[in-house]
């Protein structure tokens, strides 16, 4: 029953993903965007999924897209190649014009993290 009540309690908000048709250069070239590289095998990853639509349910037009780690590794990969930021799952990178502001993983991601990091929280 604790699962279900934790689960009713995620806001059903769209979260953006990007995969291996996306245009990493157009993503990177934005003024502020959060990726979130997710695993959807990973048990910690969950959690920090469930932390990130938290966020989301009260900052819906914040910018993060996520990345499927599983579905999309190239992407995954070629975004911590461009970026310098060795990759991990669950993780968060802050991009500001492509440059790296933030980046955290497993139990750092948590809502509250979030609202600090995230560009016009």
């Amino acid at each position: 029953m604790w699962w279900r009540k934790q689960k009713d309690e995620v806001p059903k908000v769209e979260l953006r993903e990007i995969g291996a048709g996306s245009d990493l250069d157009e993503l990177l070239a934005l003024d502020d965007v959060v990726v979130f590289k997710h695993s959807t095998s990973c048990p910690v990853s969950w959690v920090a999924h469930s932390q990130v639509m938290r966020y989301l349910g009260g900052h819906p037009n914040a910018p993060v897209v996520m990345v499927n780690v599983i579905k999309a590794r190239p992407t995954s990969q070629e975004i911590a190649r461009r970026t310098g930021v060795r990759h991990e799952s669950p993780q968060i990178i802050v991009l500001h014009k492509g440059t790296v502001t933030v980046s955290m993983s497993h139990g750092e991601i948590t809502e509250n993290r979030l609202g600090e990091v995230v560009p016009n929280s």
